[in-house]
């Protein structure tokens, strides 16, 4: 009897190693269902990482061309404006050199103006000088002439 306890034991111990051995294998097989779907949810997380990085460097590169477009065009304007503020310049310049020259014209025209005037003032007051001393030297004749001849000076 103890050879057939001796083998319903084993047996058991058999059975007990094979039903261990299909839990195990039953474990083997449920972690590594598990750790394949780890894996096709990681390998999905990469892809939509992967997915979401070219998106947004794809954006980056947008902004940066939107940016570089904005930098010339405000480069441009302000030459532009440069531009604009030295053509105003010179002509501003050109205008008061015609002023200048404008004035320089009339500033000479009245000093001629004023010579002349000058001259005629001169010339009418040796005139004017000139008569009266024509008036005084007549006049001192005709005294001369009405005072008796005996007469002196005193």
């Amino acid at each position: 009897m103890s050879s057939a306890k001796s083998t319903t034991a084993s047996r058991e111990v058999i059975l007990d190693y094979e039903a261990e051995a299909r839990d195990l294998k039953a474990t083997i097989a449920a972690l590594r269902e598990a750790l394949e779907q780890e894996q096709s949810l990681s390998a999905r997380r990469i892809a939509q990482a992967l997915l979401a990085t070219d998106s947004e460097i794809a954006q980056l590169k947008n902004t940066a061309i939107a940016l570089r477009e904005t930098l010339e065009q405000a480069g441009r304007q302000k030459e532009q404006a440069v531009q604009a503020a030295v053509l105003a310049a010179s002509q501003e310049v050109a205008s008061l050199k015609a002023a200048v020259v404008e004035l320089r014209d009339q500033m000479e025209l009245m000093r001629h103006e004023k010579e002349a005037a000058v001259q005629a003032i001169v010339l009418r007051t040796h005139n004017e000088i000139t008569q009266l001393k024509d008036i005084a030297a007549a006049l001192r004749s005709q005294l001369e002439e009405k005072r008796p001849i005996g007469a002196e000076k005193t």
